[in-house]
């Protein structure tokens, strides 16, 4: 059962744990004239997702759907969402639209640039194309300027079931899941660009794809992330036991 939980004022919070995987995948609904999806989870977890949106809002009035980039639990139930809201349109960059979306979408997605501003109603979300960041050529990121709400994907992943909010330090979790997760965040002068970006917004609430959100100094939460990816040691791949574990460089 998927778990509904109000992190920013109209952004909902819908949560499944895994414990097979050891990870909670998140999806976050912004209520407003013109709803809006952010992550739509995978197509396995379609039914609990769909139930869930509809603790909140009619499902089939949802305006907008969108994501990061493309991996299964970012936009695997995109489809049977645009079946379920007959006037929802997928909401990505040029790139991810010609490059992805408009392949396997049965309708046609909207493109947004850099910087464009979505006014769903009392909530305006900015997009902001950051690719590679957190992974993948295609990969966006949003803020929702009403609330200070950063749609923060997989930047501070962390494994394991935790808390639907949180105004602790999630650095030391995020890096020590990355050590289970090696090349998870390339690290190249453009991330440092997009973490000046992404600092320079002063979010208050980071939306975060699998763990919990944070509410709290955002702003320092995303330069102390930014130190530990650079600080880093380089980890390279091993197997052990027919499996790749990660290990220090010596």
């Amino acid at each position: 059962m998927a778990e509904v939980h109000e992190i920013a004022d109209g952004i909902f919070r819908i949560a499944t744990f895994i414990p097979e995987a050891n990870i909670t995948f998140n999806q976050f609904l912004i209520a407003d004239e013109k709803p809006l999806l952010f992550h739509t989870g995978q197509r396995l977890l379609f039914p609990l997702t769909l139930e869930a949106v509809r603790q909140v809002i009619d499902p089939s009035r949802l305006r907008y759907i969108s994501w990061s980039h493309l991996e299964a639990d970012e936009s695997g139930a995109l489809n049977e969402f645009l079946q379920i809201a007959p006037h929802a349109e997928a909401v990505h960059s040029e790139l991810g639209v010609v490059v992805n979306v408009n392949d396997f979408a049965i309708r046609p997605a909207k493109t947004i640039g850099d910087g464009e501003v979505l006014d769903l109603g009392r909530h305006k979300l900015r997009f902001l194309i950051t690719p590679q960041v957190p992974h993948c050529w295609d990969a966006i990121l949003a803020f929702e300027e009403t609330t200070g709400t950063l749609m923060a994907s997989d930047l501070f992943t962390q494994l394991g079931e935790k808390t639907s909010m949180t105004s602790g330090d999630m650095v030391e979790r995020t890096m020590a899941s990355h050590k289970q997760l090696p090349t998870y965040i390339p690290v190249s002068q453009h991330t440092a660009r997009v973490f000046d970006r992404l600092e320079a917004l002063r979010p208050g609430v980071l939306a975060c794809m699998h763990g919990p959100a944070f509410s709290g100094d955002a702003v320092q939460a995303l330069r102390d992330l930014r130190t530990a990816l650079f600080s880093e040691p380089d980890l390279e791949l091993t197997t052990i036991g027919g499996a790749a574990e990660p290990t220090r460089k010596s």
